[in-house]
C-alpha cells in the first residue's frame, strides 16, 4: 500500500464502501429469515450465503486501512494523527479477526470461535469509532481536509451515537441489530465521502 498515489488510495476505499454495501444489502434479500432489527449482521455468515458475507470483513479491512493511510499521509503529523492511524489499523485487524472466526449464533460464546469473533467485534466496533472521530478532531485545521471536515465530523458523532444506542439496546432490550446497521450506514458515508476526496484532490506538496 506505500506505493499507492493517494487517488489510488481513494479508488480502493470508494470500491470497499461499494462492494460491502451491495453485499450487505443482498443478504437481506438473500436471507430474511435474520430479523435486521434484532439479529447482527455476522449471523448471515450461518446461512447458506454466508461464504458472500465472510467477504466483506476482508473488504472492510482492507478499505480501513486504505483510508487510514491516505488520510495520515495527507495531515500534518502529529501526535494525534498517529494515534488515529495507529487504533484504525488496530480496528481493521480485530475486523480481520472477526472474519476468520465465525460468531455463535444464537450468540452463546461457548466456542472458542464464537470468543474470538465476540472480542475482534468489540475492539472493532470501538477502535473505528475512536479512530475516525480522532482523524475528523484534526480535518479542520487542514486546508486539503477543510472542505468535507464538517460532514466528516457529523458522520462520526453519528458513529459514537450509534455505537452508544447499539450498547444500551443490547443490555435493555437484548439485541442492537438496528443500531449496528445504523453505524456502519455512517461509517460507509465517512469512508466514502473521504475516498471521494483522495481521488479528486491531491493535497499540496
Amino acid at each position: 500500500m506505500r506505493m499507492m498515489s493517494t487517488p489510488a488510495l481513494g479508488r480502493l476505499v470508494v470500491a470497499s464502501v461499494l462492494y460491502q454495501i451491495l453485499v450487505l444489502s443482498a443478504m437481506h434479500f438473500l436471507e430474511p429469515e435474520f430479523s435486521p432489527i434484532r439479529v447482527p449482521m455476522s449471523a448471515y455468515v450461518g446461512g447458506a450465503y454466508g461464504s458472500l458475507m465472510t467477504t466483506t470483513y476482508f473488504v472492510l479491512y482492507a478499505g480501513v486501512l486504505a483510508v487510514a493511510y491516505g488520510l495520515v499521509t495527507t495531515l500534518r503529523r502529529t501526535r494525534r494523527t498517529k494515534i488515529a492511524f495507529a487504533v484504525l489499523v488496530v480496528a481493521a485487524l480485530a475486523c480481520l479477526l472477526a472474519g476468520i472466526f465465525p460468531m455463535d449464533f444464537p450468540p452463546r460464546l461457548w466456542t472458542f470461535s464464537g470468543r474470538l469473533h465476540a472480542l475482534g467485534g468489540v475492539v472493532t466496533f470501538l477502535g473505528m469509532t475512536v479512530g475516525v472521530s480522532v482523524f475528523s478532531l484534526n480535518l479542520r485545521h487542514d486546508g486539503y481536509w477543510r472542505g468535507v471536515s464538517a460532514g466528516l465530523s457529523k458522520l462520526s458523532a453519528v458513529m459514537i451515537a450509534a455505537v452508544l444506542l447499539m450498547q444500551s439496546s443490547i443490555l435493555l432490550l437484548g439485541y442492537g441489530g438496528y443500531a449496528q446497521r445504523l453505524f456502519m450506514i455512517a461509517l460507509f458515508c465517512w469512508m466514502a465521502v473521504a475516498g471521494l476526496h483522495l481521488i479528486r484532490t491531491a493535497p499540496a506538496t
